[in-house]
């Protein structure tokens, strides 16, 4: 078997098994399994170069397209938040509350979670841009607090996290609804 034939298939999987996440799970996994036999056969079948592999996987349509035949009729249900989309948002929230300890530690752990928060399929590039500002726009919002309005510190820091709270909680019920990359 070719390699590259080999990462054809791994990657048109993937990706099929990615838009399948909706699905309910027995209707998902019958749906992978038909999909993986299919492509087995074709290659027990002499279809081994790459060329060949693309031939069958093109025949077969986009992984889009197979998803919304195989949901033809169902309840779709939001794909669950896997563990590092969590991590993506704790990190944007306790990164900022870091930099009274930690100054270094706060920019690597918001960095990291921008970094989480930009790699995702889960976000739109706009829901991407307003978790990019939650820092930003909570500290202005504490700063405007600060000095504007002369509010104690405690009522700052409260504002801060209530602006931080609500821009993640946006992020995480926007989570919820599927989104194309």
């Amino acid at each position: 078997m070719d390699l590259d034939s080999d990462r054809l298939v791994d990657a048109y999987l993937h990706e099929l098994a990615t838009a399948a996440e909706g699905l309910p799970a027995d209707r998902r996994d019958e749906l992978l399994n038909d999909v993986t036999a299919h492509i087995a056969e074709a290659r027990a079948g002499g279809a081994t170069s790459e060329a060949e592999i693309r031939e069958v996987l093109q025949r077969l349509g986009r992984p889009s397209d197979i998803v919304g035949a195989a949901a033809d009729g169902l309840v779709r249900v939001p794909p669950r938040l896997r563990p590092w989309e969590y991590a993506t948002l704790a990190l944007l929230l306790v990164g900022p509350y870091l930099l009274e300890l930690y100054e270094v530690l706060a920019f690597i752990v918001y960095a990291v979670g921008l970094g989480f928060l930009w790699r995702s399929n889960r976000w739109s590039t706009p829901w991407k841009l307003v978790g990019t500002l939650a820092w930003p726009l909570s500290y202005a919002a504490a700063l405007l607090a600060d000095t504007v309005l002369n509010t104690p510190v405690w009522l700052s820091v409260l504002i801060a996290t209530v602006v931080d709270v609500a821009v993640l909680a946006a992020l995480l019920v926007r989570a919820r609804v599927p989104h194309k990359a």
